[in-house]
C-alpha cells in the first residue's frame, strides 16, 4: 500500500483516509462501487456514492487501480499489481471473482504470430461454477 502513496503524492494527491478506505477496500478481489460503499458503511463510516466514483477513475488514470466489466456489465475495480499479472474466475451463479495466475506468454506468442497484430496488453477471464455452486 506505500507505493500507492507514494504515486498519490509524485502525482500531487494526498493520500486521505477515505482514498486509503477504497484502497483497502479492493485488497481481496474486484469491487464495484456499490459494494466499495457498503466497505465503508461496515465500518459504520459514511462516503458518498460520487465520491467513491470520483476516485476510483482519478486510481483509473493514475495507473493504480484496474477498471473491469464482466458479464453483468457491472465495472468492478481492482488494485494493479505489475508484478502479479492475473486473470480472473468468475461464477455465473453467485457472482464470486478469484484471481488465477496462468503464464500466457504462449498465448500471446500464438496470437502475434496467427496474425498481424502486436499485442500491447490483454484482459482474460473465465466464466463458469464456483466449488460452491457446482
Amino acid at each position: 500500500m506505500n507505493n500507492f502513496s507514494q504515486v498519490l503524492r509524485q502525482k500531487g494527491y494526498r493520500l486521505t483516509s477515505q482514498r486509503q478506505q477504497i484502497l483497502n477496500a479492493l485488497t481481496d478481489h474486484p469491487q464495484s462501487v456499490e459494494e466499495v460503499v457498503a466497505v465503508f458503511k461496515q465500518n459504520r463510516t459514511t462516503v458518498d456514492k460520487v465520491t467513491v466514483y470520483r476516485t476510483l477513475d482519478c486510481f483509473v488514470d493514475l495507473g493504480i487501480v484496474a477498471k473491469t466489466q464482466f458479464r453483468d456489465k457491472t465495472a468492478k475495480y481492482e488494485l494493479l499489481n505489475q508484478d502479479n499479472h492475473h486473470h480472473h474466475l468468475v461464477c455465473d451463479n453467485c457472482g464470486s471473482v478469484r484471481d488465477i495466475a496462468l503464464n500466457e506468454q504462449a498465448l500471446i506468442k500464438q496470437v502475434s504470430q496467427g496474425s498481424d497484430f502486436q499485442v500491447k496488453s490483454h484482459s482474460l477471464e473465465f466464466f463458469g461454477l464456483c466449488a460452491n455452486c457446482q
